[in-house]
């Protein structure tokens, strides 16, 4: 990750394989993205020491977060930290982008990626006893619209390994009626929130507040670990300490990307130095409402409510050549709290990521050397 050029040689990627697709949503590209041995122990022990600190500040993190994501921009100085979120998508489409470069265990990687997966499932959601889990729902709204629809069936498969009755269910077809919350005449027990409105905070997920409020429906990832987490409010404190670790022999760190209140200067001092930043509602997604500074407009920023939105440092998307054009991407980390559980590069065009242009999708990374991501991953946490 870090010391790669601007532009990777593409001499340097793997063959060209098929690459695997779905009928929908993102695709698992076969060229491989290189990163050292060095950012990968980087990343590994600086997400740790990011999650000892998050957990310190707000014990309600450790409330049901389920699978995180630490976002990471690559660059010359080291890896920069842009972004976590508590409801990432996209770990079964970076499990298969492994399989695309791994030359000694294929099968038996892909076997150890799913139970860890499971074993998280089981500690945030599902528990350890299948026949006292009862209903499970993984649930986001418009369903059909959703690109990721075909992960999350596929994940409910990888469920029903651990329990036997898990649907993915439309927010709009749940409701509340005879003290629980039900899909048509089931109760809903569990369920695996894919939506948005990560605090329930709609109206339209009234039926699922109550049902969580009075405990009679389980819900994770949970608003409350979203809160200690993933509102990015939070880069405002953890960025006042922006260093996670540092290789002593390289120079090279791991740092969060700085991150200001938008209120806290006017827009004529903010427009002039707008190269330098990215401005981010504070309860934002997907690069929705993000504007990359370099490019916005004097009167886009002064209509951006200041009292809602954040600057952050300016971090640029390090490029790659794939047939004589160039891509952009970072690297998704994927992480059981503070322990990285795999890892996928996302490859895009555009001023921020999006996933659904033909040619972008997940791309496995390749560490060094190492044949195999459980195994980079393995020696970078015995570093870490």
């Amino acid at each position: 990750m870090s010391g790669i050029p601007q532009i990777v040689d593409p001499s340097r990627l793997t063959p060209p394989v098929a690459a695997a697709t779905s009928s929908s949503g993102p695709a698992v590209l076969a060229d491989s993205v290189p990163v050292s041995a060095i950012a990968l122990r980087l990343v590994s022990r600086g997400v740790q020491s990011l999650w000892a600190r998050i957990v310190a500040a707000n014990p309600a993190a450790d409330s049901h977060p389920l699978l995180l994501s630490y976002d990471v921009h690559p660059t010359p100085d080291g890896p920069v930290l842009i972004e976590v979120n508590t409801n990432a998508g996209g770990i079964l489409l970076a499990f298969e982008s492994a399989r695309q470069v791994n030359q000694c265990c294929a099968d038996w990687e892909q076997d150890q990626l799913q139970e860890r997966l499971l074993e998280l499932f089981r500690r945030d959601l599902l528990g350890n006893d299948p026949e006292h889990t009862g209903t499970v729902a993984i649930v986001d709204d418009n369903l059909a619209e959703q690109p990721l629809l075909s992960e999350m069936q596929a994940l409910a498969t990888v469920m029903r390994t651990a329990t036997q009755d898990v649907r993915v269910v439309d927010a709009a077809e749940l409701s509340y009626h005879d003290g629980r919350l039900r899909y048509g005449d089931t109760a809903i027990d569990r369920v695996y929130w894919r939506s948005t409105d990560f605090v329930l905070a709609d109206p339209k997920h009234a039926a699922v507040r109550r049902a969580v409020d009075e405990g009679t429906t389980t819900i994770a990832p949970a608003p409350e670990a979203y809160r200690a987490i993933a509102d990015k409010t939070r880069f405002v404190e953890w960025s006042r300490q922006p260093e996670l670790a540092r290789d002593v022999v390289s120079g090279l760190s791991f740092r969060i990307a700085e991150a200001v209140p938008m209120g806290t200067r006017s827009i004529e001092d903010w427009y002039a130095d707008r190269k330098d930043w990215v401005f981010k509602p504070a309860s934002g997604y997907a690069s929705r409402g993000v504007y990359v500074g370099k490019s916005i407009s004097r009167q886009k920023l002064a209509e951006l409510p200041r009292d809602s939105y954040l600057a952050q440092r300016y971090a640029p998307h390090p490029v790659l050549a794939r047939d004589g054009v160039e891509w952009k991407y970072d690297v998704r980390f994927f992480a059981d709290r503070g322990q990285i559980i795999g890892a996928a590069a996302r490859v895009f065009q555009g001023q921020v990521v999006g996933l659904r242009k033909p040619g972008s999708g997940f791309a496995p990374i390749r560490v060094d050397t190492a044949c195999c991501l459980i195994g980079a991953l393995a020696e970078a946490n015995r570093h870490a």
